[in-house]
């Protein structure tokens, strides 16, 4: 399969960017000609050898889709071009577009292909000439004097959506009542969870809370805390993860996946919940590989809540 910037964008565009002494190119300069068709390759002109020591991005082709909003997911396809030539290395323009969330981890990465983004349209294009600023570790790292970017992105939005947000007890209440919310039920201890049939995932995050705990303070973003859960993936019902059958698993809701965060968040030991979790809340769509894609339904127990995460 070939290789493309992936879900995990953020980590993939810098993977594939590696470091290079007086700049002498203006990515403003780089002509791109898009196809007619999401099957062809774009034509894209650079003027080699491109010297440039500044981790930029430029606007170089204008869209006329919809706004750009920081926390969106945004669907991108991109070539990957040698600053020494020109020739292009890598590409995903005729395949899948990948998914890239821009929220504060991206800024914080790659700050201004993030600003350029968040300025801008669905249809754009963008030129992007960065300069390697984390070490093999993922540590952030002050780039060498005269480092110059050796590869230059060359990337366009297809589509921009919206992150999700937690629908209030009101809706959650109605969605309920209409049976459009997923079930659970228990044979020998074992919850097995039930997904509506002909039923389009919720469009948010849906906390159903089955019974209030009443032990102790309530969990906050940072508190460390014991589940039990079972996990399926709302398209096809199955199990992707769980821990019923071994000893409750300790963790910060600093450290997991937003739904479980904001979904735990204000409930006390003891409660028992269905959290129904979009894609964008959870890992993607699609997700990374090894991880499920799309909205995730949760089954959780919380057995303790306890100080923050360190």
């Amino acid at each position: 399969m070939r290789k493309v910037l992936a879900a995990a964008a953020t980590a993939s565009i810098l993977a594939l960017a590696a470091c290079g002494s007086s700049s002498g190119s203006d990515l403003s300069d780089i002509k791109v000609t898009p196809a007619k068709d999401a099957s062809t390759a774009p034509e894209v002109s650079i003027d080699a050898p491109f010297l440039t020591e500044k981790d930029e991005a430029v606007n170089v082709v204008k869209g006329d889709g919809a706004e750009i909003n920081p926390e969106d997911t945004i669907q991108v396809k991109s070539g990957i071009y040698k600053t020494i030539d020109g020739k292009l290395v890598n590409e995903n323009f005729t395949g899948q577009a990948a998914p890239m969330v821009l929220n504060d981890q991206f800024k914080q990465i790659m700050p201004s292909l993030y600003d350029v983004l968040i300025d801008g349209h669905v249809g754009d294009w963008i030129a992007y000439s960065p300069i390697e600023t984390t070490d093999a570790n993922g540590t952030p790292k002050t780039p060498e004097p005269g480092t110059r970017s050796n590869q230059i992105i060359v990337m366009t939005v297809e589509k921009s959506t919206p992150t999700s947000t937690k629908l209030s007890e009101e809706e959650t209440a109605k969605l309920k009542k209409e049976g459009k919310l997923p079930t659970v039920s228990f044979k020998d201890k074992q919850p097995t969870i039930a997904i509506p049939k002909d039923v389009e995932a919720p469009k948010g995050l849906v906390v159903d809370v089955l019974e209030q705990g009443t032990k102790g303070e309530a969990a906050t973003e940072t508190s460390t805390v014991k589940a039990k859960y079972l996990g399926v993936t709302y398209a096809d019902g199955k199990e992707f993860d769980g821990n019923f059958d071994a000893e409750a698993t300790q963790f910060g809701l600093n450290q997991v996946i937003k739904g479980w965060t904001q979904g735990l968040t204000g409930l006390k030991a003891g409660s028992k919940v269905m959290l129904t979790v979009p894609g964008d809340m959870a890992y993607g769509d699609p997700a990374p590989a090894g991880k499920p894609s799309g909205t995730l339904v949760f089954y959780v127990e919380l057995t303790e809540v306890s100080a923050a995460a360190g």
